[in-house]
């Protein structure tokens, strides 16, 4: 694999580049301090991945990745910080970036998310010449019809996903979930009150405020097993790809992260925040993407 490596700091750039080479992982094809001049430079080379730090004078490392992508590159970025700022690294992760590493750089660290990054770039690869040999391939309208996805399987995936598929509420996101994407109603459009008496009614219970505030509750404690469920999952490994793609989309991360000195301090369970809101848009917005 390539590599560009774009830091400020020039002793961070070369530690970098030794483990790079020490480890076999590749070659440093280009380094830079200067995220506008870099940016230039990387388009031209072209490399497989881009470390990039957080913060640097003139434009901050999101800025610089949002550039790129514009552009069309097509490499992966590793994000290097040194801030516990949780709402930089949500908006890190929505604009693209899927790997940290954290300063000061430690070895383990730094070879550990890089060769996972190389993994995901080969499987990748992998499964992009499985996919143009299957285009070669006659495909019959009964197989077409075959493997249309279907909303509620690809919702139970993700709710399996998440460790809440047995959860009494789950039934009820995967009920809301159908609703929306066959009437293709966009979540931000609808009242969550407005969303549940329909739900109630396309199941013939009446929504009066009691079973309302029922359904509501069932949809909150699943949410709430789901943040339990990650928090777990990040304290076992913090780079997990579960844990990294669902954490910042799925829920607000300062909550994430209470959570997890939550269960490493053995304390008092108490009652996580959850935004439902923001759960089912969340989940809306991944079946979507999957069908």
């Amino acid at each position: 694999m390539n590599f560009y490596i774009l830091d400020d700091d020039i002793s961070t750039r070369k530690m970098l580049q030794r483990i790079i080479r020490e480890e076999l992982l590749g070659d440093v094809i280009g380094d830079g301090a200067d995220p506008i001049e870099s940016e230039k430079e990387i388009i031209h080379l072209q490399p497989d991945v881009v470390l990039v730090d957080l913060l640097m004078p003139f434009q901050d490392g999101i800025e610089t990745v949002q550039h790129l992508i514009e552009k069309h590159f097509q490499g992966k970025f590793i994000m290097i910080s040194q801030i516990e700022n949780k709402e930089m690294v949500a908006r890190a992760y929505q604009t693209g970036v899927e790997y940290f590493i954290h300063k000061p750089v430690n070895r383990i660290e730094v070879t550990a998310v890089i060769r996972r990054v190389i993994e995901r770039i080969k499987m990748e690869q992998s499964l992009l010449k499985i996919k143009e040999s299957l285009n070669l391939l006659p495909i019959t309208s009964e197989v077409k019809q075959h493997r249309k996805p279907n909303t509620i399987q690809l919702t139970q995936e993700i709710l399996s996903d998440l460790g809440i598929l047995g959860e009494t509420g789950s039934k009820d996101m995967i009920e809301i979930m159908n609703y929306l994407l066959h009437q293709n109603i966009d979540l931000k459009n609808i009242s969550l009150k407005s969303l549940y008496v329909q739900i109630l009614n396309n199941e013939n219970i009446d929504p009066n405020e009691k079973n309302i505030k029922a359904l509501e509750q069932r949809l909150r404690r699943a949410i709430n097993q789901a943040m339990t469920n990650l928090a777990s999952l990040g304290l076992t490994d913090y780079a997990h790809p579960k844990f990294e793609h669902f954490a910042t989309k799925f829920f607000d991360f300062h909550e994430v992260r209470l959570k997890m000195n939550e269960i490493d301090e053995k304390k008092t369970p108490r009652t996580s925040r959850v935004n439902i809101r923001k759960f089912l848009h969340a989940l809306y917005v991944e079946v979507k993407s999957r069908l």
